[in-house]
């Protein structure tokens, strides 16, 4: 689907059915774009039992979003900007225990000293996650230091394995209801822009 297809798409049809048809489900474009035929499902599911194992998580608790999912940015003041080289992979893990876990940590930074990009992580935690890369400040907080260590422990594979060389964004949310909802309003707000 080109840029042109995708505006007209959003413009016609509503948030939910958006969210359904883009941004869940096995359709990544990040494995299609590589693979012919079917086999960029099957690579996706090699992709989430290899995530799954490595941060034991439930399998169908991991799902890609973002512009390695669609092409196209979703995000209303990105303007469907095209995946490129210096975009982010943004992955979205649903583990209720990572999140407090991650949330309680910073809660804690945050009592103690100074938690950069304060009102960002705000921001995400009342939208019902938690966004971590593994090169993130840690603060000395046990839990962000254990998160990094496992994560850098298989960056490579990522790279090897399955060619993705660009920074990951891990959001962990508490629930799938908060996923769809963060999405869900995010869509409304891009079509609110295309009608711009």
């Amino acid at each position: 689907m080109d840029i042109d297809e995708l505006r007209k798409f959003i413009d016609t049809n509503s948030e939910s059915e958006i969210y359904h048809e883009f941004l869940v489900g096995q359709d990544v474009w990040y494995f299609r774009r590589e693979n012919e035929g079917d086999k960029y499902s099957i690579n996706y599911d090699e992709f989430k039992k290899f995530i799954s194992i490595k941060l034991d998580v439930p399998f169908n608790n991991i799902s890609i979003v973002g512009s390695a999912k669609t092409q196209f940015s979703f995000s209303p003041h990105k303007k469907f900007k095209e995946f490129n080289d210096s975009s982010d992979f943004d992955l979205i893990i649903v583990s209720r225990l990572l999140y407090k876990k991650i949330w309680a940590a910073y809660k804690n930074i945050s009592q103690q000293t100074y938690l950069h990009q304060h009102k960002v992580i705000c921001s995400n935690i009342f939208n019902g996650f938690v966004s971590i890369k593994d090169n993130d400040k840690t603060y000395g907080e046990d839990a962000l230091e254990e998160w990094q260590r496992k994560v850098r422990t298989f960056k490579a594979d990522l790279q090897l394995k399955f060619n993705i060389e660009h920074d990951i964004n891990y959001r962990i949310y508490s629930d799938w209801e908060s996923v769809q909802e963060y999405h869900i309003r995010g869509i409304a707000k891009l079509k609110s822009e295309i009608k711009k």
